[in-house]
Protein backbone atom coordinates (compact mmCIF):
# COMPACT_ATOMS: atom_id res chain seq x y z
CA UNK A 1 0.00 0.00 0.00
CA UNK A 2 1.57 3.51 -0.91
CA UNK A 3 0.29 6.98 0.99
CA UNK A 4 0.19 10.18 -1.30
CA UNK A 5 1.23 12.70 1.42
CA UNK A 6 0.38 16.24 0.56
CA UNK A 7 1.63 18.15 3.47
CA UNK A 8 0.87 21.56 4.32
CA UNK A 9 3.24 22.43 7.47
CA UNK A 10 1.22 24.10 10.31
CA UNK A 11 -1.19 25.75 7.36
CA UNK A 12 1.52 26.96 4.96
CA UNK A 13 2.34 25.97 1.35
CA UNK A 14 4.71 23.41 0.89
CA UNK A 15 6.75 21.51 -2.10
CA UNK A 16 4.53 18.48 -0.88
CA UNK A 17 1.19 20.56 -1.58
CA UNK A 18 1.80 21.86 -5.27
CA UNK A 19 -0.55 19.26 -6.65
CA UNK A 20 -3.31 20.76 -5.23
CA UNK A 21 -4.49 23.80 -5.83
CA UNK A 22 -3.86 26.75 -3.83
CA UNK A 23 -8.01 26.97 -2.97
CA UNK A 24 -7.01 23.37 -0.49
CA UNK A 25 -5.23 25.47 1.82
CA UNK A 26 -7.32 27.98 2.10
CA UNK A 27 -10.27 25.95 2.47
CA UNK A 28 -8.04 23.76 5.43
CA UNK A 29 -7.26 27.63 6.56
CA UNK A 30 -10.91 28.62 6.67
CA UNK A 31 -11.58 25.24 8.75
CA UNK A 32 -9.14 25.64 11.23
CA UNK A 33 -10.49 29.15 11.80
CA UNK A 34 -14.38 28.34 12.06
CA UNK A 35 -13.83 25.52 14.60
CA UNK A 36 -10.57 26.56 16.14
CA UNK A 37 -8.62 23.76 15.86
CA UNK A 38 -5.00 23.07 15.66
CA UNK A 39 -4.41 21.09 13.30
CA UNK A 40 -6.28 18.39 10.51
CA UNK A 41 -5.57 15.36 8.70
CA UNK A 42 -7.80 14.56 5.89
CA UNK A 43 -7.60 10.56 4.12
CA UNK A 44 -9.85 9.25 1.40
CA UNK A 45 -9.00 6.20 -0.73
CA UNK A 46 -7.83 7.76 -4.54
CA UNK A 47 -10.38 5.27 -6.36
CA UNK A 48 -14.63 4.46 -5.55
CA UNK A 49 -14.62 1.22 -3.78
CA UNK A 50 -17.18 -0.61 -1.76
CA UNK A 51 -16.34 -3.52 0.83
CA UNK A 52 -12.36 -3.86 -0.12
CA UNK A 53 -9.90 -3.60 2.31
CA UNK A 54 -7.86 -0.27 2.66
CA UNK A 55 -4.36 -2.42 1.15
CA UNK A 56 -6.82 -2.59 -2.11
CA UNK A 57 -5.89 0.96 -2.77
CA UNK A 58 -3.79 3.90 -2.46
CA UNK A 59 -4.67 6.48 0.21
CA UNK A 60 -3.63 10.11 -0.15
CA UNK A 61 -3.56 11.79 2.82
CA UNK A 62 -3.49 15.59 3.37
CA UNK A 63 -1.94 17.18 6.55
CA UNK A 64 -1.16 20.32 8.47
CA UNK A 65 0.71 18.94 11.81
CA UNK A 66 4.38 20.06 12.36
CA UNK A 67 7.35 18.55 9.90
CA UNK A 68 8.59 17.17 13.26
CA UNK A 69 5.55 15.42 14.21
CA UNK A 70 5.19 14.04 10.27
CA UNK A 71 9.06 13.07 10.19
CA UNK A 72 8.84 11.47 13.50
CA UNK A 73 5.59 9.39 12.69
CA UNK A 74 7.47 8.42 9.69
CA UNK A 75 10.64 7.00 11.54
CA UNK A 76 8.46 5.34 14.19
CA UNK A 77 6.21 3.69 11.41
CA UNK A 78 3.15 4.85 13.36
CA UNK A 79 1.06 3.86 10.26
CA UNK A 80 1.44 0.17 11.73
CA UNK A 81 -0.46 0.73 14.48
CA UNK A 82 -2.84 4.14 13.94
CA UNK A 83 -6.25 3.46 14.36
CA UNK A 84 -7.24 5.66 11.60
CA UNK A 85 -5.71 3.29 9.11
CA UNK A 86 -6.44 0.02 10.10
CA UNK A 87 -9.24 -2.67 11.22
CA UNK A 88 -12.50 -0.56 11.45
CA UNK A 89 -11.34 2.80 10.76
CA UNK A 90 -13.17 5.94 9.68
CA UNK A 91 -10.95 6.06 6.39
CA UNK A 92 -13.25 2.70 4.98
CA UNK A 93 -16.82 3.31 6.08
CA UNK A 94 -18.65 4.01 3.60
CA UNK A 95 -22.13 3.14 5.31
CA UNK A 96 -21.55 5.31 8.16
CA UNK A 97 -20.66 9.63 7.24
CA UNK A 98 -21.45 10.24 10.55
CA UNK A 99 -19.00 8.07 13.02
CA UNK A 100 -17.03 10.29 15.24
CA UNK A 101 -14.10 8.65 17.71
CA UNK A 102 -12.00 10.20 20.15
CA UNK A 103 -9.00 8.46 19.11
CA UNK A 104 -6.57 9.83 21.70
CA UNK A 105 -9.53 8.96 24.58
CA UNK A 106 -10.92 5.58 26.26
CA UNK A 107 -12.04 4.42 23.04
CA UNK A 108 -9.12 2.63 22.59
CA UNK A 109 -7.32 0.12 25.23
CA UNK A 110 -4.21 -0.62 23.32
CA UNK A 111 -0.69 1.19 25.30
CA UNK A 112 0.56 1.27 21.25
CA UNK A 113 -1.74 3.60 20.45
CA UNK A 114 -2.16 5.58 23.80
CA UNK A 115 2.21 5.97 23.30
CA UNK A 116 1.60 7.29 19.76
CA UNK A 117 -1.02 10.15 20.52
CA UNK A 118 1.70 11.00 23.54
CA UNK A 119 3.78 11.21 21.22
CA UNK A 120 2.15 13.43 19.16
CA UNK A 121 0.74 15.82 21.85
CA UNK A 122 5.17 15.99 22.92
CA UNK A 123 5.34 16.98 19.15
CA UNK A 124 3.05 19.77 18.60
CA UNK A 125 0.09 18.01 16.83
CA UNK A 126 -1.99 18.62 20.08
CA UNK A 127 -3.89 16.85 23.02
CA UNK A 128 -7.68 15.96 21.97
CA UNK A 129 -7.66 13.60 18.71
CA UNK A 130 -11.12 13.40 17.01
CA UNK A 131 -12.13 11.23 13.87
CA UNK A 132 -14.83 12.07 11.81
CA UNK A 133 -16.05 10.03 8.96
CA UNK A 134 -16.88 11.09 5.48
CA UNK A 135 -17.82 9.25 2.36
CA UNK A 136 -19.67 9.63 -1.15
CA UNK A 137 -22.78 8.26 -2.35
CA UNK A 138 -20.28 6.69 -5.14
CA UNK A 139 -17.95 4.66 -2.81
CA UNK A 140 -15.09 7.18 -2.51
CA UNK A 141 -14.66 6.99 1.50
CA UNK A 142 -12.62 9.07 3.56
CA UNK A 143 -12.27 11.02 7.35
CA UNK A 144 -10.59 13.66 8.94
CA UNK A 145 -8.68 14.03 11.95
CA UNK A 146 -9.00 17.45 14.00
CA UNK A 147 -6.45 17.83 16.45
CA UNK A 148 -7.42 20.38 19.69
CA UNK A 149 -5.28 21.66 22.35
CA UNK A 150 -7.70 21.03 25.52
CA UNK A 151 -8.80 23.76 27.78
CA UNK A 152 -10.55 23.62 31.01
CA UNK A 153 -14.09 22.43 29.17
CA UNK A 154 -14.46 18.84 29.98
CA UNK A 155 -13.66 16.87 27.40
CA UNK A 156 -17.40 14.96 27.38
CA UNK A 157 -18.90 18.30 26.93
CA UNK A 158 -16.54 19.70 24.59
CA UNK A 159 -16.64 16.71 22.01
CA UNK A 160 -20.31 16.78 22.28
CA UNK A 161 -20.77 20.87 21.32
CA UNK A 162 -18.14 20.40 18.49
CA UNK A 163 -20.13 17.15 16.89
CA UNK A 164 -22.06 19.21 14.50
CA UNK A 165 -19.40 21.47 13.79
CA UNK A 166 -16.90 18.76 13.02
CA UNK A 167 -19.43 16.62 11.07
CA UNK A 168 -20.21 19.52 8.53
CA UNK A 169 -16.39 20.51 8.50
CA UNK A 170 -15.38 16.73 7.65
CA UNK A 171 -18.18 16.73 4.57
CA UNK A 172 -16.91 19.79 3.34
CA UNK A 173 -13.38 18.61 2.98
CA UNK A 174 -14.16 15.40 1.96
CA UNK A 175 -16.17 17.52 -0.98
CA UNK A 176 -13.12 19.49 -1.63
CA UNK A 177 -10.31 17.18 -1.50
CA UNK A 178 -11.47 14.04 -2.89
CA UNK A 179 -13.11 15.83 -5.70
CA UNK A 180 -9.30 16.73 -7.03
CA UNK A 181 -8.77 13.16 -7.05
CA UNK A 182 -11.51 12.32 -9.50
CA UNK A 183 -11.70 14.00 -13.04
CA UNK A 184 -14.55 15.19 -14.72
CA UNK A 185 -14.44 12.30 -17.24
CA UNK A 186 -14.68 9.83 -14.18
CA UNK A 187 -17.46 11.79 -12.61
CA UNK A 188 -19.57 12.13 -15.57
CA UNK A 189 -19.02 8.76 -16.77
CA UNK A 190 -21.04 7.40 -13.57
CA UNK A 191 -24.04 8.77 -14.85
CA UNK A 192 -25.99 7.57 -17.99
CA UNK A 193 -26.98 9.86 -20.41
CA UNK A 194 -30.54 9.84 -19.86
CA UNK A 195 -29.89 11.15 -16.47
CA UNK A 196 -27.37 14.14 -17.27
CA UNK A 197 -30.42 15.13 -20.08
CA UNK A 198 -32.62 15.23 -17.00
CA UNK A 199 -30.03 17.09 -14.97
CA UNK A 200 -29.45 19.44 -18.29
CA UNK A 201 -33.22 20.26 -18.84
CA UNK A 202 -33.53 20.31 -14.22
CA UNK A 203 -31.12 23.12 -14.75
CA UNK A 204 -32.82 25.28 -17.18
CA UNK A 205 -35.79 25.22 -14.59
CA UNK A 206 -37.98 22.55 -16.06
CA UNK A 207 -40.21 20.48 -14.22
CA UNK A 208 -40.50 16.47 -14.16
CA UNK A 209 -43.52 16.69 -15.92
CA UNK A 210 -42.12 19.20 -18.70
CA UNK A 211 -39.12 17.33 -18.79
CA UNK A 212 -41.21 13.68 -19.42
CA UNK A 213 -43.12 15.76 -22.33
CA UNK A 214 -39.38 16.89 -23.96
CA UNK A 215 -38.10 13.41 -23.71
CA UNK A 216 -41.67 11.58 -24.40
CA UNK A 217 -40.56 9.17 -20.97
CA UNK A 218 -43.01 8.78 -18.20
CA UNK A 219 -42.76 11.73 -15.41
CA UNK A 220 -41.91 9.00 -12.61
CA UNK A 221 -38.79 7.64 -15.19
CA UNK A 222 -38.03 11.52 -14.91
CA UNK A 223 -37.73 10.94 -11.49
CA UNK A 224 -36.02 7.62 -11.39
CA UNK A 225 -33.78 9.25 -13.70
CA UNK A 226 -32.78 12.29 -10.94
CA UNK A 227 -33.08 10.34 -7.82
CA UNK A 228 -30.03 8.01 -9.55
CA UNK A 229 -28.29 11.44 -10.35
CA UNK A 230 -28.58 13.04 -6.53
CA UNK A 231 -27.17 9.45 -5.34
CA UNK A 232 -24.06 8.82 -8.06
CA UNK A 233 -23.29 12.72 -7.22
CA UNK A 234 -23.46 12.26 -3.22
CA UNK A 235 -26.20 15.39 -3.21
CA UNK A 236 -29.48 15.30 -0.72
CA UNK A 237 -31.68 16.88 -3.44
CA UNK A 238 -32.41 18.20 -6.85
CA UNK A 239 -30.71 21.79 -6.65
CA UNK A 240 -27.62 20.41 -5.19
CA UNK A 241 -27.30 17.89 -7.96
CA UNK A 242 -28.02 20.17 -10.47
CA UNK A 243 -25.17 22.22 -9.11
CA UNK A 244 -22.51 19.37 -8.86
CA UNK A 245 -22.97 18.47 -12.21
CA UNK A 246 -22.23 22.35 -13.36
CA UNK A 247 -19.88 22.72 -11.39
CA UNK A 248 -18.12 19.39 -12.26
CA UNK A 249 -18.88 20.21 -15.91
CA UNK A 250 -20.90 17.12 -16.58
CA UNK A 251 -23.53 19.82 -18.09
CA UNK A 252 -23.13 23.32 -19.02
CA UNK A 253 -24.29 26.70 -17.66
CA UNK A 254 -27.82 26.91 -19.21
CA UNK A 255 -28.53 29.96 -22.05
CA UNK A 256 -30.87 32.21 -20.37
CA UNK A 257 -29.66 35.52 -21.93
CA UNK A 258 -33.03 34.78 -24.27
CA UNK A 259 -35.27 35.13 -20.82
CA UNK A 260 -33.32 39.14 -19.66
Amino acid sequence: MKYDLIHFPNFKENFFGQRFKGDILTELQRVKQEIDCKHILHAFCNCAFEGVKIADSDITVVITAPSKWVERYSAKNYFAIDPLFNDNIPVVTTGDCELMLDLGGQHYDNPDITAMYNDATKHGAGTLFLAVSAHYANGIAGCSLFSFDEGEEDRCTFINRMRPALLKASKELHMALAGQGISQTSQAALLTAREIECLTWAAIGKTDGEIADILSIARWTVVTYLQNAKIKLGCSNRTAAVAAALTLGIIKEPEVSHLI
